[in-house]
């Protein structure tokens, strides 16, 4: 089932980081970030063709160069090859994983991911996410997720990650 709302939030505004990207960038990052077809670890298929009908005036070329921004800020991890693109800080800011059956629907989420990348970046997160709170309910269900190879996508080349 598609998902109906799209949490994001409102201290982006604040973020010096997210200020300092170009308005296609943010636009490109909200509309990941709120796509009815993000799965609960943050990924959703990379279909480029596909968002350019979404604004009217948008170009592929436009929308290539705001995904290049993305891509080297590292806010998203693109994978070419599966069609696959995940929003890194979706599991973070949508809050999730406090819920306690949540895990089960993020490890459910993350077997259906081809990309050994991505998979591997969802996993630098989780632990990153539970090193910040190791108190979530969550964390039982993911423990088999957990033990897979963990990805840090600061230290990908943009070859890697495009």
């Amino acid at each position: 089932m598609a998902r109906q709302y799209g949490q994001i939030k409102v201290s982006i505004w604040v973020d010096d980081d997210f200020l300092d990207l170009s308005p296609m960038a943010q636009w490109l990052f909200i509309h990941l970030s709120t796509h009815a077809d993000l799965s609960h670890c943050g990924v959703v298929d990379w279909r480029l063709k596909r968002i350019v009908p979404k604004a009217n005036g948008l170009t592929l070329d436009i929308l290539e160069s705001a995904a290049q921004e993305l891509i080297e800020g590292v806010y998203i991890i693109a994978d070419e090859d599966t069609e696959e693109v995940l929003v890194r800080s979706f599991m973070r800011s949508d809050g999730l994983l406090k819920q306690r059956n949540m895990g089960a629907a993020v490890a459910k989420a993350y077997a259906s991911v081809a990309s050994r990348t991505i998979r591997g970046v969802v996993v630098h997160e989780l632990h990153r996410l539970q090193k910040e709170n190791p108190d979530w309910t969550s964390w039982g269900a993911l423990k088999d997720v957990m033990a897979s190879r963990s990805i840090n996508p600061n230290e990908l080349g943009s070859e890697d990650a495009a």
